[in-house]
């Protein structure tokens, strides 16, 4: 009797052990069952794109009237994240202006190159739309960025009033195919503010370089016979003061034979007698004033000149012969 219940209770627990494998069994059927997995295909239609940037944002050049800044300063023209080629195109405003005095330079002053200069060379910015021929290459995954340079100069005005004028100058990277053109798309950095700073100063072009008295006798003056010399001023901006003094009267063959300066005057009409002059207007061996000018150039009118005239007295007892003489004439600008 008690063999028999051992021997029922093994075969209970052999079946309990087999209904927990096929329990295990079929839990693990159920996972393998859930983790299978279906592909969706995606797509996408990457287009065709540019961006502009530029690299400075804003440039200054600072000089006097009639001189050039050389065509070489950098400007850098990117495109970041784009895909494909393209040129730069290159525009600006109509000017430079000076709201405080109203002048304006006009656009065409300033001038691109490809390439840079130490000279002032290359074509002028219009205000429409230019394509340089300048190619940024297509960016890609691994170069993301591409850039070209471009090069600008600026030529100022004679007779330009001082002051800072200051204009637009605007970029594009454009790709053409025939009829086809794919701007750059926004928002993009492509404008350049452009400021010159023209400085104030005066310059001089005398249109002789030496005058002649001809015969005079001892004891004597020229009278009212007057050499003219123009004092010019070619491109300046600012009114000038001239200034005038000299040297003695030097003998030709012999240094040590002399007689003074003071014997020259100067006047700023040739319609008085040398009396008249002397000894007021007598040149000295320093600069003086005159308290002549010459007006400032101006745009419309870039050379303004004003005439100086100079006469002689020959000191009694002076010795006969060749006599020279050196007369410094200076603008001094106001």
């Amino acid at each position: 009797m008690k063999s028999k219940n051992f021997n029922w209770l093994v075969t209970i627990f052999v079946a309990a052990l087999t209904f927990s494998a096929l329990l295990l069994l079929s839990s693990r059927n159920v996972s393998a069952t859930t983790s299978n997995s279906q592909q969706v295909t995606a797509s996408v239609n990457v287009l065709g794109t540019l961006y502009t940037d530029i690299n400075p944002t804003s440039i200054t050049w600072k000089n006097y009237p009639n001189f050039t800044n050389d065509t070489n300063t950098l400007i850098t023209v990117s495109d970041q994240n784009g895909n494909i080629p393209g040129n730069i195109f290159i525009w600006g405003t109509a000017t430079l202006s000076n709201t405080l005095n109203g002048n304006s330079i006009a656009i065409g002053n300033v001038l691109w190159n490809p390439t840079s200069s130490n000279t002032y060379t290359g074509t002028p910015v219009t205000t429409s739309q230019v394509n340089t021929l300048i190619v940024v290459a297509a960016p890609n995954i691994i170069t993301p960025t591409t850039n070209s340079p471009i090069y600008l100069g600026a030529n100022i005005p004679a007779g330009t009033p001082s002051g800072l004028y200051t204009g637009y100058i605007y970029f594009d990277i454009e790709n053409v195919s025939g009829s086809n053109t794919i701007y750059s798309s926004q928002p993009s950095s492509n404008t350049l503010s452009v400021t010159v700073n023209v400085l104030s100063t005066c310059y001089i072009s005398l249109n002789a370089t030496s005058i002649n008295f001809g015969t005079v006798l001892s004891g004597a003056n020229t009278g009212t016979t007057w050499n003219g010399i123009l004092d010019s001023d070619p491109g300046g901006n600012a009114q000038a003061s001239i200034q005038v003094a000299g040297t003695n009267w030097i003998y030709s063959t012999n240094s040590a034979i002399s007689f003074y300066v003071a014997n020259t005057v100067y006047s700023g009409t040739n319609t008085i007698s040398y009396s008249q002059a002397f000894p007021s207007n007598s040149l000295s061996l320093t600069l003086t004033s005159t308290g002549l000018t010459v007006a400032a150039p101006t745009q419309a009118t870039p050379t303004t000149s004003t005439k100086i005239y100079f006469g002689l007295g020959v000191p009694g007892g002076a010795k006969a012969g060749a006599y020279t003489q050196n007369i410094i004439i200076g603008n001094q600008c106001d």
